[in-house]
């Protein structure tokens, strides 16, 4: 016999589940051609894949203090206190999912929240 090609082996390894094609061979259940019988038999590689590990390209922001915080407080005055413009602490707010006008009222730990990103720590006022 003479040298045998992959091809040949898989066909011939295929026992069970043939169907006839009118080209006078017989392949594999659910294959159309010798394409289809060599990729049934041909495992895939493992295909690795990189992570892209997301790091906040924003730095924390120094710290700039403490900020005394007597409730109920207004986005307005909580801008003041920051030293940022209203429409920036609102945009926090928004990020936050807390949808506020100026002269609106925050708690607490939005408080909190909106300062650390800016730098400062929100303690309650006695």
């Amino acid at each position: 016999m003479g040298p045998v090609d992959a091809t040949t082996f898989m066909i011939t390894s295929c026992v069970t589940n043939f169907e006839h094609f009118e080209r006078g061979y017989l392949l594999p259940t659910g294959c159309k051609d010798l394409i289809d019988v060599i990729n049934l038999h041909v495992q895939p590689k493992a295909q690795v894949y990189l992570k892209r590990i997301q790091t906040s390209s924003k730095q924390l922001p120094l710290y700039k203090g403490n900020v005394f915080v007597s409730e109920p407080i207004t986005v307005g005055e909580l801008a003041e206190m920051l030293k940022k413009q209203p429409f920036e602490i609102i945009a926090d707010l928004m990020h936050l999912g807390v949808f506020a006008t100026v002269t609106q009222v925050v708690g607490f730990e939005i408080v909190c929240q909106v300062a650390s990103k800016h730098g400062y720590v929100a303690k309650r006022a006695a």
